[in-house]
């Protein structure tokens, strides 16, 4: 019984063991079979990439001549991640490293700058002296350039022959009963010549001839040219002085024709010089001139500026706070923009989340916006941020290129060198 029981126990020992043989055989076999159409070993590799440089494509495995690290295989069931609709990126990756992006949205596109300016004199306020007739300077005021004169002061005295003779015969006919028409005509011819009219009112008034006539300033400003002594001979065409206003003044800056469009009745205008940091200037009116500066392109803003004080003075700096705001437009963040040279880009991002290339045609930019003429539709995502993640701080044109192209591996040179085609610039 016990020869028995030893025999059974035996076999079954010997049972348990070739049972575990076996399956320790089979198991590798069948778990192979299971999974041979999902192992990488077997799966067709379009091409191998750094993932930190997804532009770059090898033909074979190693290690990654920019990072280290193994170039990572790339599959053709991996999805479609590159093709003519666009990019993918993994969502983890555009978490990850931050990639932004920003609506289109339609508003004003805002301007404003400090420009440097002058002042200067106000033309409008210029005047020319002149005796109008031949004679000879009897006096000469102490004055020089640079001179202020009021409205009314002395310039110089002088003698003309011809105003004496007009003079005798407006008395004479007068006292000889000349016609109102003659009278007046010989009145009329004194004025003409340049005779002052107090002094010719003082004729009227008194019937007395007068050989002296002092020349007075017709308005208050500064002497720019004085030249005449006394004794000199003074012909008709002689200029006695020329005098500028200084009250208003004008103000002119130079501004880039490029912001020309920005510039309206709504425009916003200040005034600021070194000289005087704390006192405001009240701005009358302000132009633009018709013309463009050709070696500058610039055009030429002029402000009329209150002087009462004549604390501006004609050659001192001055600031032009400009602030304007362009006509309702779509806008984008300007770092959004891609500029090839040729064309400009944004990446847009549609509602499967690829990032597709949109050429734009670009209106205007200023304080980090950019306005658009077309390419974008309002509340479209465009990239801000994080474009490497799309063309790995390759040429952006590149990469414009490649979201339209099939994917070509480049072949891997020795060492794992980088393709001699793949030479990359920042954006």
């Amino acid at each position: 019984m016990a020869s028995l029981k030893l025999k059974y126990a035996a076999v079954v020992v010997s049972s348990l063991l070739i049972g575990g043989i076996v399956s320790v055989a089979v198991t590798p076999y069948f778990y192979t079979a299971k999974h041979s159409t999902s192992t990488p070993a077997d799966r067709k590799v379009l091409f191998w990439y750094d993932p930190m440089k997804p532009d770059v494509k090898f033909d074979q495995p190693g290690k990654s001549p920019f990072m280290d690290m193994d170039l990572v295989p790339k599959y053709p069931d991996e999805g479609d991640t590159q093709n003519s609709k666009g990019i993918r990126v993994d969502p983890s990756l555009v978490q990850n490293l931050g990639m932004k992006t920003g609506k289109v949205s339609k508003g004003h596109l805002q301007y404003a700058q400090t420009l440097p300016a002058n002042v200067s004199f106000n033309d409008y306020q210029f005047v020319i002296v002149q005796a109008r007739a031949n004679g000879f300077v009897e006096k000469v005021y102490p004055l020089t350039i640079g001179d202020k004169v009021q409205k009314g002061n002395p310039l110089i005295d002088i003698t003309i022959p011809d105003w004496v003779e007009a003079q005798s015969e407006y008395l004479l006919l007068s006292s000889t009963g000349g016609t109102p028409v003659q009278v007046k005509g010989i009145l009329e011819r004194l004025r003409l010549a340049g005779m002052p009219d107090d002094d010719i009112q003082r004729l009227r008034s008194t019937h007395t001839i007068q050989t002296r006539f002092t020349i007075k300033a017709p308005i208050s400003g500064v002497i720019t040219a004085f030249d005449l002594r006394t004794g000199m001979n003074i012909s008709k065409d002689k200029v006695v002085a020329q005098i500028q206003g200084m009250d208003p003044v004008w103000i002119s800056a130079s501004v880039p024709e490029s912001i020309a469009y920005l510039i309206n009745d709504t425009s916003q205008f200040a005034i600021s010089v070194p000289a005087y940091p704390d006192k405001a200037f009240t701005i009358e009116k302000w132009s633009i001139l018709p013309s463009v500066d050709p070696t500058t392109r610039t055009l030429q803003i002029r402000l009329q500026v209150s002087n009462p004080d004549e604390r501006l003075k004609p050659g001192m700096n001055a600031y032009l706070k400009l602030k304007t705001q362009s006509a309702e437009m779509l806008l984008i963040p300007s770092q959004a923009v891609i500029d090839t040279g040729k064309e400009q880009h944004v990446i847009t991002v549609d509602n499967e989340g690829r990032f597709v290339p949109k050429a734009i045609k670009i209106l205007h930019e200023s304080q980090n916006q950019t306005g658009i003429a077309s390419g974008l539709a309002e509340g479209e995502s465009v990239v801000v941020n994080g474009l490497f993640l799309i063309d790995s701080e390759a040429n952006i044109s590149g990469a414009l290129e490649r979201m339209h192209q099939a994917d070509k591996p480049a072949p891997m040179a020795a060492g794992m060198a980088m393709p001699s085609d793949s030479t990359h610039t920042g954006h």
